[in-house]
């Protein structure tokens, strides 16, 4: 049996489940709520590793602020803290490893779509918008996207910053990185002028290699884009209880908690 045909059978029992048991609670005359939980002992979620602020692997342990909105939804779900697998997701491979079975969700800096997707979608709980990272030497040139065009700037690839950057300025050249070190690294050894990215990331990797090394171009902002919790498809109810999830988050004081963290760690300043 495939990894496919096993999935939608998973997704299949939940919904059953999640019938049954509110049908349950309504004989008793109690509003229902469920959280319908992916079926097995543990369930795997795919995070980055190398974003630092966000989701990075380090000192043995994943941390930042996704790994601590996934964990938090896990727990709705009904998972203890030793049932929670995370994995390393690349933008490239994050959908693929999602629709194979490898991860039951994935919380890695994913834009929900602005059209209908076959995959299912719980959100969003971040907005954030494109940004630029240069030299500390660079800083005074290159203040805004037009001095980019001819120019080349390093994108991961499979995250969108390509197809943002060149909406703006289609003089860019984008060289595509499998990950954002990678990227760190062609900026100091002089292979890219810019790394283009989400700007959340961007600031959380200023943060991490220091001034010295790499800097926000302040007051560059394109390109718009909210992270959502992406679900196998066909999760609709389980996407619901996500969403439930995020809403108890927000409503009990965590989200806030965490996003003054997120902040903090990074130098971050942009909304909700």
């Amino acid at each position: 049996m495939t990894g496919r045909m096993t999935r939608r059978m998973r997704v299949a029992c939940s919904m059953l489940l999640s019938v049954a048991m509110t049908a349950a609670f309504a004989g008793c005359g109690e509003a229902p709520r469920t959280f319908v939980q992916p079926e097995g002992p543990t369930i795997a979620i795919g995070v980055a590793a190398d974003e630092p602020g966000l989701a990075r692997w380090h000192g043995g342990a994943y941390e930042g602020f996704e790994v601590d909105v996934a964990r938090y939804i896990a727990k709705k779900l009904g998972y203890a803290n030793k049932q929670i697998v995370f994995k390393q997701v690349l933008p490239s491979n994050r959908l693929d490893l999602l629709d194979d079975g490898t991860v039951d969700m994935v919380v890695a800096s994913m834009p929900m779509p602005r059209t209908s997707s076959s995959i299912a979608y719980a959100g969003p709980y971040l907005q954030v918008a494109q940004g630029l990272l240069v030299r500390p030497d660079d800083a005074g040139t290159i203040t805004e996207p037009s001095a980019l065009a001819g120019r080349d700037v390093c994108v991961v690839s499979g995250s969108g910053a390509r197809e943002s950057l060149l909406a703006v300025q289609p003089k860019a050249l984008p060289r595509e990185r499998d990950t954002y070190p990678q990227c760190v690294t062609d900026l100091m050894i002089g292979t890219a002028d810019a790394i283009a990215g989400d700007d959340v990331i961007l600031s959380g990797l200023a943060r991490s290699q220091g001034a010295d090394i790499a800097v926000r171009v302040d007051g560059v902002s394109y390109g718009r884009r909210r992270y959502a919790i992406a679900l196998p498809s066909g999760a609709g109810t389980l996407a619901q209880n996500v969403d439930a999830a995020l809403k108890d988050m927000r409503d009990d004081g965590t989200y806030d908690a965490l996003l003054r963290t997120l902040r903090a760690d990074t130098g971050w300043s942009r909304g909700r």
